[in-house]
């Protein structure tokens, strides 16, 4: 891709021909280059990165989308609180990507036995210290048991989920039976109102 302004960026890595994506950012205004100085406002967790593709590169690269609805769509949500809690979007902001696992793949089950059958690796951004987590990985699914688990030792202070069994916000970690909403058909509503006084 040329080098332009964007607003979804990562490092892309094949591991045994399996593309993996790593340190994968939202930011909420465009940027021509990311920086480590950069602010992270904060960070979401699904299941793996799906369709979209980019580079492969050790340094941070603009994603292809190609299709791949989950980053446009947390990026319009926190557009949206911003909008909601009246205050400006920091410059050089964004929302950090986290997955339970990292190969790249549309289709979770095909996904899942890859990472079965291969060797694989946890992101560093894991460790950071983040002032919030929102869990969108979806409902019980005892593959993906294992790798849940590994988040109850992230750093945050403040985690939540929108728990659709009964429409709520709910403000902790998710367990494997918990149902944390993909935010695919997801009513953004409820979430855009907690995110907004979050960012108060």
């Amino acid at each position: 891709m040329e080098n332009i302004f964007w607003e979804y960026w990562a490092k892309f890595e094949n591991i045994e021909n399996n593309i993996h994506r790593f340190d994968t950012r939202v930011y909420l205004k465009q940027i021509q280059k990311p920086s480590n100085n950069d602010i992270c406002l904060g960070a979401i967790v699904g299941k793996n990165p799906g369709s979209a593709r980019g580079a492969i590169s050790n340094e941070l690269v603009q994603i292809d989308l190609q299709g791949d609805k989950l980053l446009p769509t947390v990026r319009n949500i926190f557009e949206n609180a911003y909008k909601k809690c009246g205050k400006e979007i920091p410059e050089n902001s964004y929302i950090q990507v986290l997955n339970l696992f990292y190969l790249c793949d549309a289709d979770l089950n095909n996904a899942i036995k890859k990472y079965e059958n291969s060797t694989s690796k946890i992101d560093e951004c894991e460790n950071k210290n983040f002032p919030f987590i929102w869990y969108v990985w979806g409902g019980e699914n005892k593959k993906l048991s294992n790798m849940k688990d590994r988040f109850n030792k992230i750093n945050s202070k403040k985690h939540f989920y929108f728990n659709s069994r009964n429409d709520t916000i709910n403000e902790n970690i998710p367990s494997n039976i918990d149902l944390a909403r993909h935010t695919q058909g997801m009513d953004q509503g409820k979430v855009i109102d907690y995110i907004s006084k979050i960012l108060k």
